[in-house]
């Protein structure tokens, strides 16, 4: 059978990133890892450039703590074409990063022994490799790094050489940071970890809104109540605001009053209150008559009432001018079975 291999051709984000910098570590030319979320680059969107990356996002995927990154493969014939340029890429970077020009000789002398004591227990870690052990030491002898290393080299260039050589470490993922610390303790596990302490968190923060809720509950209850209610006494307009004979009803929302211009040529100011159970009647233009949605009672645009089961009729407002102004004061109350619709007080005259 002819041999094939995996390619990636598709790759993306499911949504639960935690922003850990992981995927960026192990792939920066695919991955972006922005303030609130990863994204994937623009180049990437296309499969011609994810195909030779396969091994880097494959280990970006593996090492993601949350498996959000996803990844759709195609079978290509043939083996693997990055096989091997591991090594060519680590050598390219030693090169890069010395000084240019022919090889330097290498000196028959000891190294630097803190060179030599360093670069002999450096060490580095291939994760994502099957075919090599989990670490291993640089083939680079101590002699040729600590001989071909520039004397003054800017501090980029000794660490772009001591990495490609082998003898440095790759710095630890923050993927790797937040995994528990000790052996045997798995992603899986480290996941479930975590989702107990989100769970551990949530239930303080719950116990915490029940504890403010019942202190405010408590303080609601020990301070004294602010009345909500409109002011007893406000303006209502000019007399111009109320040219023809009819009822107006701007302010029998929020002041519970309707102004009602007669035909005798008085304005006056009802109370918006049916006298049978306290419902609010509405007033109904075509029918000339306030009618009550609760019980049928009846009222009549001077407000008598003369249908249903209310006892009398609606109650007035004292109603006077204050300058150009006209003003209704309902603290005061006027009842015509009483005779007091009679009061000068009930009523303007316009």
């Amino acid at each position: 059978m002819a041999e094939t291999h995996e390619e990636v051709v598709k790759v993306w984000i499911a949504p639960g990133c935690i922003v850990c910098d992981s995927c960026e570590t192990d792939c920066p030319d695919v991955f972006e890892v922005q303030e609130e979320t990863c994204i994937i680059r623009p180049d990437a969107q296309s499969e011609n450039f994810t195909k030779p990356l396969t091994p880097s996002i494959k280990v970006a995927a593996e090492g993601c703590p949350v498996d959000v990154i996803k990844f759709e493969t195609v079978q290509v014939d043939g083996p693997e074409p990055w096989v091997g340029q591991e090594e060519e890429a680590a050598a390219a970077t030693v090169g890069a990063a010395l000084d240019a020009g022919p090889a330097v000789a290498i000196s028959q002398g000891p190294p630097d022994p803190k060179w030599a004591s360093l670069l002999t227990a450096a060490q580095i870690s291939h994760r994502g490799r099957s075919d090599l052990p989990a670490e291993r030491t640089a083939a680079v002898p101590v002699e040729a790094i600590a001989e071909a290393l520039p004397r003054n080299a800017p501090p980029d260039a000794a660490a772009a050489a001591m990495v490609g050589s082998g003898y440095v470490r790759p710095g630890i993922s923050v993927a790797e940071r937040i995994r528990v610390q000790g052996e045997g303790v798995t992603r899986r596990e480290v996941s479930v970890l975590g989702g107990v302490s989100v769970v551990v968190l949530a239930a303080w923060g719950a116990l915490g809104g029940v504890f403010a809720t019942c202190l405010g509950a408590l303080q609601s209850f020990m301070v004294p109540k602010v009345t909500k209610e409109p002011p007893s006494i406000f303006r209502a307009g000019r007399v111009t605001d109320y040219p023809e004979v009819g009822v107006y009803m701007q302010y029998k929302g929020s002041q519970g009053v309707w102004l009602a211009r007669l035909a005798e040529g008085k304005l006056v100011a009802i109370s918006t209150t049916c006298t049978h159970l306290g419902c609010i009647p509405n007033w109904l233009p075509g029918d000339q008559k306030f009618k009550c949605p609760c019980h049928g009672s009846g009222f009549d645009a001077k407000g008598m009432n003369f249908e249903g089961p209310a006892p009398r009729p609606l109650e007035r407002h004292k109603i006077y001018f204050s300058g150009q102004f006209v003003v209704v004061d309902k603290s005061k109350k006027y009842r015509q079975e009483l005779g007091q619709w009679s009061s000068p007080e009930s009523f303007i005259e316009v």
